[in-house]
């Protein structure tokens, strides 16, 4: 049962309050949206949507040895097509470029940097591959539940807390802000009027250093003109192709998709 809470929204301007002698300031109270409803729509939104494609904008900390956190970033352009298509061209801040393609029956992982790909045979949905790569292949698949079929009962099976800070009106449409938690995860979504996600937030409170991944989304496209070869997948003269490296699992676990930056 997800359990509605109340945001302290309260602005603490020690400075102002001391010279100025200010009472404190509260943001416009925000009671008309129910932020699970908004929640379920967003998640039923990108879960029935048979085709999209949207560029992703990523921001993610990472901790390092000395005790800094640092930032870096991904561009991700995606698209998908219900049931059996699906492609994320990636490039990350330091100008690595590769991505993955799925067009059905095999899975295909490219580094464009340093010009090598792996493929394997791996018939069947979107979200049976995703399950796949995530869970037996270990690949990095930020923001992985979005692009499932189940997302809706999953986000509400781990969710635990939900409540709408505001609606922001910043943007260049509204959205409403609303923030969520389950187990491991604080997490914030700003959602359009469209339903879909403008904005993601996520927060690993039980990590060292509660490390953040950010995602700003944009030019959300669910008309996209798709091209079915862009989902066939034809390695460059010079590129080597190397074997799918399938990581060893301890006791032959199973590994369900991770939430989160994974």
């Amino acid at each position: 049962m997800t359990v509605k809470r109340k945001i302290n929204r309260r602005i603490l301007w020690p400075l102002a309050l001391g010279v100025l002698g200010l009472a404190n300031v509260y943001a416009q109270p925000t009671d008309t949206v129910e932020p699970e409803t908004r929640l379920g729509a967003m998640a039923t939104k990108l879960a029935d949507t048979v085709q999209f494609s949207v560029t992703v904008h990523m921001k993610y900390d990472v901790l390092q040895d000395s005790g800094q956190m640092i930032e870096f970033g991904e561009l991700r352009s995606l698209q998908l097509s219900r049931p059996d298509y699906l492609r994320i061209d990636a490039q990350q801040s330091d100008g690595d470029i590769g991505g993955l393609i799925f067009d059905g029956t095999t899975l295909t992982q490219f580094s464009q940097t340093d010009s090598v790909y792996s493929q394997i045979e791996r018939p069947g949905t979107v979200d049976e591959v995703i399950r796949y790569a995530v869970g037996e292949l270990s690949v990095r698949l930020p923001l992985a539940r979005l692009l499932l079929s189940s997302f809706p009962e999953q986000l509400q099976r781990v969710t635990t807390e939900v409540d709408l800070v505001e609606t922001n009106t910043l943007g260049p449409e509204p959205t409403d802000h609303i923030a969520g938690r389950t187990a491991d995860i604080d997490y914030q979504v700003w959602i359009g009027e469209d339903n879909f996600p403008t904005r993601i937030v996520l927060s690993y409170k039980n990590a060292p250093g509660q490390p953040q991944f950010r995602a700003d989304f944009s030019d959300w496209n669910t008309a996209p003109a798709l091209r079915k070869e862009s989902f066939n997948y034809r390695a460059p003269d010079d590129f080597e192709k190397i074997p799918v490296l399938l990581p060893a699992r301890p006791g032959g676990e199973s590994h369900s998709v991770r939430g989160g930056g994974e």
